[in-house]
């Protein structure tokens, strides 16, 4: 009996202890693994408030939004994002560069109107207007595991519902350099070179030339913004702007007869007739892509002018030895195909690997450019060299701002 009765209790306690595990098992909510969970974001307590942003408080908070804990099953430790959009179906929304843990979620001022330039794709209007900007919350939670042993989160990203807010923003500008641009939308001048208007790849050089990059913070992050060319126009040649080789549909051109006093972009129910200067000389075609503005002026230069132009570097051991340079090709030029008034050159030339190389006048170093950017660049006289790499390129140089691009065929 007695042994009966240590076995019923050792029974027990058994019963008791899987009781206790059973109880602490963890029934994750259905609708946060497929995604459907929905959780609900308070609306701010100022009611019709416009919330003005000021440059000068971007380290303070607009507003503390608050919601109630997405209903996960468990309790969970949730880290939740501010997403904004100019719709309220959050259609083209991004999200604001700071995270927060727990229900009070501070929305910081210079986060927001930074979201608010990147919802306007950096062209912010200037001056600013006051605009609905709609807002919900993102809530993660990323050790919901199946096992503690597993790294993969089963519990989705959970929305709260939208709500919507009146702001005014200060004006900003999200342009960069052009060495730190990760694209740029390049506009193309055609007409001055050979006169036949080639539009494609391989006109480059011949009959289209790229306009320049500038210096400075001029560039947004779809690759627009400042480009220029500055060379010598005759009366008898006209010319256009293009953006896209290939293409005559984004063109700009004089509106009404040929001339240069009313720049104006092609659309549907305009063809702009040819650029043409009124008199011979040199002119700087200035293009902001962003403002959508262009500018042709006359200017006063009187550059050096040069009979050839050539690349040099590794590729023939910096021209030691009587070793020729790579020869260029004058954009401009006579009857004769000689450089006339030209300052822009290219050629076609293969690098079997990288190589560092300068462009030069004459073998040599009197005249050299140089910079320590590729694939495009601004170089300097007596500049860092160019590191070029390994590849098949049209190589197009302007000995007047210096600008070189090397474009991979």
């Amino acid at each position: 009996m007695k042994k009966i009765n240590i076995l019923l209790v050792g029974l027990l306690f058994m019963v008791g202890l899987n009781s206790c595990q059973e109880d602490e098992l963890v029934t994750i909510n259905p609708l946060a693994e497929t995604g459907e969970l929905t959780f609900k974001l308070n609306q701010p307590k100022y009611t019709d408030y416009t919330y003005v942003l000021e440059e000068v408080n971007n380290d303070k908070d607009m507003d503390v939004l608050t919601c109630a804990q997405p209903d996960y099953g468990f309790t969970a430790a949730v880290t939740y994002y501010v997403q904004a959009s100019f719709n309220e179906d959050m259609t083209d929304s991004v999200e604001l560069a700071t995270p927060v843990n727990g229900e009070k979620v501070p929305v910081n001022i210079k986060d927001m109107n930074k979201a608010i330039l990147a919802l306007y794709k950096g062209q912010m209007p200037n001056p600013p207007t006051t605009i609905n900007v709609y807002v919900r919350l993102k809530a993660i939670v990323s050790t919901a595991t199946p096992t503690p042993l597993d790294s993969i989160p089963i519990v989705k990203p959970a929305y709260s519902n939208v709500i919507k807010l009146k702001i005014l923003p200060y004006f900003m500008e999200d342009l960069m350099s052009y060495d730190k641009a990760k694209k740029l939308v390049f506009w193309y001048l055609i007409g001055l070179g050979d006169n036949k208007w080639t539009n494609d790849l391989s006109g480059l050089g011949v009959s289209i030339v790229p306009l320049s990059v500038v210096e400075g913070n001029k560039y947004d992050s779809e690759g627009n913004g400042t480009f220029s060319y500055t060379g010598y126009f005759t009366t008898d040649k006209g010319f256009k702007i293009i953006r896209d080789l290939g293409s005559w549909d984004t063109q700009w051109g004089n509106n009404g007869s040929e001339g240069i006093t009313s720049p104006v972009m092609k659309n549907p129910s305009l063809e702009p007739s040819n650029f043409k200067v009124p008199e011979n000389g040199y002119y700087t075609i200035t293009l902001n892509s962003i403002t959508k503005v262009l500018t042709i002026e006359k200017t006063t230069i009187t550059p050096s002018l040069f009979d050839n132009m050539g690349l040099v570097g590794t590729i023939n051991n910096w021209g030691e030895e009587n070793t020729p340079d790579i020869a260029m090709y004058p954009f401009l030029v006579d009857e004769n195909k000689n450089p006339l008034n030209n300052h822009v050159w290219y050629t076609e030339y293969t690098f079997s690997s990288n190589a560092d190389v300068k462009f030069r006048v004459d073998n040599k170093w009197d005249n050299n450019w140089g910079a320590a950017h590729f694939p495009i660049g601004i170089g300097t006289n007596n500049g860092p060299n160019i590191p070029a790499q390994a590849g098949k390129y049209i190589i197009i140089f302007n000995d007047l701002d210096g600008f070189y691009t090397f474009i991979q065929k």
